[in-house]
């Protein structure tokens, strides 16, 4: 049975509240992923993602970006926190790595065995813990935003996935172009699934009612991204 909870944990002085969900039914530990929300936060979308994977027999936990569990619907409101969180890349990184020890420090999680998954908004964030060096199992970036860092730690350790649409006007073929060139100088293990005729969004079915152009749900993109991403894991973990 899959259970969900909050867990309470911090960022130096910031108290954060993330979505965890498991499978109470698997003893012992298993592998882990926390899910960085696109950047809305920590909607409805994000946390159904957490209780799939507590079903494909991970602990989830999706992290709190903004701080007590904060949701933006305001759409001027919310472009002005993603400024502010883009304008300190090393606080970014920080705060995603907050849950990524959260988690770490969970007793049903294999600390060995964890990833990070990340929607939008959140999957540029995990390619920012990437590039800090943060070593997991993989690191894998749902439609989020390619263009290169300069902001490079000691280098990239952790496997990447990335998961885009070729019709995404957000992510055009030159970002992706100029993001492969960053990863072959990184010489880090890295992957790339485009979707012919995806837009931006496309694993989520509240992209439709967003009203940006560019932006919609692929139901069938998005079965293909997630078993695709299941699959690439399964490698990660050793199991195919």
């Amino acid at each position: 049975m899959t259970v969900t909870d909050i867990l309470h944990y911090r960022d130096n002085e910031t108290a954060l509240q993330g979505y965890l969900a498991y499978d109470d039914a698997i003893a012992g530990t298993r592998p882990g992923v926390i899910l960085a929300p696109e950047a809305p936060g920590p909607t409805d979308h994000v946390k159904r993602r957490a209780r799939l994977f507590a079903e494909s027999g991970f602990i989830a936990l999706v992290l709190d970006i903004y701080g007590n569990g904060r949701t933006f619907d305001d759409m001027a409101e919310m472009m002005e926190q993603i400024k502010q969180t883009r304008s300190d890349i090393n606080a970014w990184r920080q705060r995603i790595r907050s849950a990524v020890d959260a988690l770490r420090q969970h007793p049903l999680a294999d600390q060995s065995r964890l990833f990070a998954v990340g929607y939008c908004f959140g999957g540029t964030g995990v390619l920012e813990i990437a590039r800090s060096g943060e070593e997991l199992a993989g690191i894998v970036c749902f439609h989020g935003e390619l263009t290169p860092s300069p902001h490079v730690g000691r280098g990239i350790i952790s496997p990447i996935l990335v998961l885009t649409g070729a019709q995404d006007p957000f992510i055009p073929r030159e970002q992706r172009s100029a993001f492969e060139d960053e990863m072959n100088r990184a010489g880090c293990r890295w992957d790339i699934m485009v979707y012919g005729g995806a837009k931006h969004g496309f694993t989520n079915p509240e992209a439709d009612d967003s009203g940006i152009e560019g932006m919609a749900f692929d139901a069938d993109t998005d079965a293909l991204s997630w078993n695709t991403m299941m699959t690439w894991m399964d490698i990660r973990l050793g199991k195919a």
